[in-house]
């Protein structure tokens, strides 16, 4: 089996001219947790995921990555927690200066990729080794498709469990 008999090709995409507000709001809507990043031409120039995004706001604000994360996308009272180390309108503007970045600013600029004749298995393997979630496919250095874990998964068990 290969990687174009299972692979998505309407792929959500982030354009490097993107900034982090207009990928969260993408990544909240479609209910994903990353995307490839191209250039006006189609090629894959990137990729930003959540846990680029938690990084990012990790660095600007000393309290850890999940708890600005969380207080800013999942409104709370700022003063019912206990530390008072918490400033939240530090907070917001830590926020909000990640969100102003350009997506390339905190995504990834090194992509692993797979070609569409590359064989199941070894994407698969790619995934686990690298403990990724998903793969661009490309063509020519242009994006075609992607592949999830879950696309994988499916794949076999269509083949091999429910045959």
């Amino acid at each position: 089996m290969r990687v174009r008999d299972i692979m998505i090709q309407d792929v959500y995409v982030a354009h490097e001219r993107d900034v982090v507000r207009d990928v969260l709001k993408q990544f909240s809507m479609r209910r994903i947790g990353g995307m490839p990043i191209v250039s006006d031409d189609s090629r894959l120039v990137g990729y930003i995921s959540d846990g680029d995004v938690m990084r990012a706001l990790g660095k600007h604000y000393d309290m850890g990555p999940y708890l600005a994360f969380g207080a800013y996308f999942f409104p709370v009272d700022i003063d019912t927690f206990e530390s008072s180390d918490i400033d939240s309108d530090s907070l917001r503007d830590n926020v909000l200066q990640v969100c102003a970045k350009n997506v390339m600013d905190i995504g990834r600029k090194r992509v692993i990729s797979v070609s569409e004749d590359d064989d199941v298995v070894h994407v698969a393997e790619l995934l686990a080794k690298k403990n990724i979630k998903k793969v661009p496919v490309v063509k020519e250095g242009k994006l075609i498709g992607i592949v999830s874990r879950g696309d994988v998964v499916r794949a076999v068990v269509q083949k091999f469990v429910t045959a």
